[in-house]
């Protein structure tokens, strides 16, 4: 696709969802360097203990995950969006479990499929180039689903979510951390915060922790957590973090002759620190299981 394409479609509400697959795989082909340069091989924020670097910060993200799924030996386990397979490598080792990653973007999963290789667990990984809101597999599949930060990228939340819960086994666990907005949000606030995120990050649209619940027992699921995930550590590092990373990769630069793609990185990093000062966004946390 190109840019220009691209630009005309983030700036339409209506488009990102109706075009989300080219959205969003274009996105990830745009920022996947970026990302992995500057944040990392895990595309998600951290839960903060102390003053950790970034990469045990992730680390420890995921692990937390898979302890409140309860992940173990023995377990298959789909990752829903699974980007150049940071959590899918962690949890596996960690785990012992046997994990499935789907991604939507083939660049995304060359890098993984050769980062697995890399850490031998071409074992205990496999990869699949699927759309989780149309996910290529049978019913019953899993012993758990996880997400981080996936599902804010799906144009129709319910159905993403009804998606994962029927891939699930009974007694099977759903679990993950994502982009929510605060509740009762008004149409102005939305405009001022959410779209931008919306807008730069290639996200259809962002429900709330509210919705989230409401969508989880539509789905069948009986939800035992729905939470902000400030709930579980220090969550502000990672916009500290982050402003002092766009500052580094900005000095120097007319911010006119800026590159497209650090542009759009620029400023939608600042959308993400706006939506939190205002208390309009925030990461939220669920743990979900399919009854018995």
């Amino acid at each position: 696709m190109k840019k220009s394409d691209f630009q005309t479609i983030v700036k339409n509400p209506i488009q990102r969802a109706t075009r989300y697959q080219e959205m969003v795989g274009t996105y990830f082909d745009l920022v996947t360097d970026s990302y992995r340069q500057h944040w990392g091989e895990s595309f998600h924020f951290a839960i903060f203990s102390s003053s950790e670097p970034l990469k045990d910060a992730l680390n420890n993200t995921e692990r937390f995950i898979a302890d409140s799924g309860q992940f173990c030996s023995g377990m298959k386990i789909l990752d829903v969006g699974c980007g150049v397979a940071g959590p899918a490598i962690n949890i596996a080792a960690y785990s012992g479990a046997h994990v499935t990653g789907i991604n939507i973007n083939a660049q995304q999963l060359e890098i993984a499929n050769r980062r697995v290789k890399e850490h031998g667990l071409s074992d205990k990984i496999e990869l699949v180039l699927a759309d989780a809101m149309q996910m290529p597999f049978e019913n019953e599949s899993f012993d758990a689903v996880y997400i981080f930060e996936a599902g804010c990228h799906m144009p129709n939340k319910a159905n993403f979510y009804q998606e994962c819960a029927l891939v699930l086994r009974p007694g099977g666990v759903f679990v993950g951390t994502d982009w929510f907005t605060a509740e009762d949000l008004t149409t102005e606030q939305k405009t001022k915060y959410i779209e931008p995120i919306c807008r730069y990050h290639a996200v259809p649209n962002i429900i709330s922790l509210g919705d989230l619940k409401k969508c989880l027992v539509s789905a069948g699921l009986t939800v035992e957590v729905v939470e902000n995930i400030e709930n579980h550590g220090n969550i502000l590092r990672n916009w500290e973090l982050m402003d002092t990373r766009i500052a580094q990769n900005i000095r120097g630069l007319i911010p006119w002759l800026l590159p497209s793609t650090l542009k759009m990185l620029t400023k939608g990093g600042y959308a993400l620190l706006d939506g939190v000062k205002s208390g309009t966004f925030m990461i939220g946390h669920w743990r979900a299981r399919k009854p018995v």
